[in-house]
């Protein structure tokens, strides 16, 4: 196959540059790529080979008579355009099937979804990891280049099929990150593949690479060189539905691993896609909290915990939906105490020598103090001595006596659980 501009393109003017073309991968091992370039691109040229690819090139680098060979070629054989964030937003007005990139650039624009892998007559992408065209999508939205700096067709793109729709925080509405095309569509004949899948993912290390496990898809497809039974009226098949749709989402915040009450604010971070919104559901799947699109991936939601049971871990998910359909799951668990200390018994005495005692009980371990009308600690520990810091940690029913500072007659007492939920008595002695 001809690979043009060659298999180590130059980088452009103000880019990092295109890797080298990884020939020495196994799964494109089988094939013999030779490079060609832009200005010997022309019919002779072309007629040794059965494929195209177009690696990281701008089409309008590509002569006027080269880019005429490149569209009869694709009537009967294959044309892959492999793209690079190097490259940029394209027009191919030229094109035998025109079209129009978006680009995400260089960098690290983030928030990477795919929308959708449509599910008619799809032989480039799959999310079923039965299939032999599986794309495993969380690799395509966590890797830093594969979708996060796609290239993608403009999405409703005349004469053109969507194969994986994606989306990120530069281009949020979604595009076809590939698609494919018959090179003559009246006649079901040759075979054109778009990849805007970053080619720097082609050389990062994964195990598999599902960058280079979609070109493999893109040179194994198969070609129809003569005419279908369909033609003289061939047309391309419809997309169908989509299969499930995947967003990158985590915890911006860490959940809280310790008891909680009252509203507890959970912290997640998202793909950045239109129509993307997030939930907070109990194991049941009752809603807890949820919200929807935002400027920002980042989103706050409030679980109310007197929505869970009081005294035990609820497992609960952290979702995220593009367009209504489930598009990534984080499970965590709270654990919820809702429910006050319960004082089971409290006295108040003042032995014969003036000393003042505080006798109590409390359902659960807890925390006390004691404070005077002025807020001052008094409460001291069964030594006698000034407590510091100011809360004594007390067991659950188990009756025990406390002194107070001599010359206190009316205080405060405040019991706190595990939780932070707390009870106040008034004490006279």
């Amino acid at each position: 196959m001809a690979v043009v501009p060659g298999l180590a393109p130059k980088a452009y003017p103000g880019t990092y540059g295109i890797p080298p073309l990884p020939v020495s991968s196994p799964e494109l091992s089988s094939y013999t790529f030779t490079g060609l370039a832009p200005d010997q691109v022309t019919a002779q040229t072309l007629s040794s080979y059965d494929t195209v690819l177009l690696y990281g090139i701008r089409w309008s680098d590509i002569p006027p008579t080269g880019q005429a060979a490149i569209n009869a070629f694709a009537a009967t054989h294959k044309v892959v355009i492999w793209d690079s964030d190097d490259t940029g937003p394209q027009t191919y007005s030229g094109f035998v099937h025109p079209f129009t990139t978006l680009a995400s650039g260089e960098g690290a624009p983030g928030g990477a979804s795919v929308v959708s892998y449509p599910s008619i007559a799809n032989p480039f992408a799959s999310d079923s990891s039965s299939s032999p065209y599986f794309l495993d999508p969380t690799q395509l939205v966590n890797n830093k280049h594969m979708i996060n700096h796609m290239n993608a067709i403009q999405t409703g793109t005349k004469q053109w099929v969507p194969a994986l729709e994606a989306a990120n925080a530069k281009v949020p509405g979604g595009a076809w990150v590939i698609g494919w095309t018959w090179g003559k569509i009246s006649d079901g004949t040759g075979l054109v593949v778009y990849s805007g899948l970053d080619a720097d993912s082609l050389i990062d290390d994964l195990s598999p690479n599902y960058a280079v496990r979609e070109m493999a898809l893109d040179l194994a497809a198969p070609v129809q060189q003569t005419p279908a039974p369909c033609s003289p009226n061939c047309k391309l098949p419809g997309t169908g539905g989509g299969g499930h749709p995947y967003a990158a989402c985590a915890f911006a915040k860490p959940i809280p691993k310790h008891w909680v009450r009252g509203r507890v604010p959970i912290y997640l971070r998202t793909s950045v896609a239109s129509g993307i919104t997030v939930a907070i559901l109990s194991h049941s799947g009752k809603v807890l909290a949820h919200g929807r699109e935002t400027t920002s991936p980042l989103f706050r939601l409030v679980v109310h915990t007197k929505k869970l049971p009081s005294n035990r871990r609820s497992k609960l998910r952290a979702v995220a939906y593009v367009n209504g359909q489930l598009a990534c799951t984080h499970r965590f668990g709270l654990k919820v105490d809702n429910i006050p200390p319960r004082i089971l018994s409290l006295s108040t005495t003042t032995t014969p020598v003036g000393a003042r005692l505080l006798g109590l009980s409390v359902s659960e371990k807890s925390l006390i103090t004691v404070v005077d009308p002025k807020g001052h600690v008094v409460l001291h520990s069964p030594s006698g001595r000034s407590v510091r810091p100011h809360w004594v940690l007390i067991a659950a029913n188990k009756r025990i006596y406390l002194k107070m500072s001599g010359s206190v007659t009316v205080a405060r007492l405040i019991v706190r659980d595990r939780a932070g939920n707390t009870v106040v008595r008034s004490l006279f002695w």
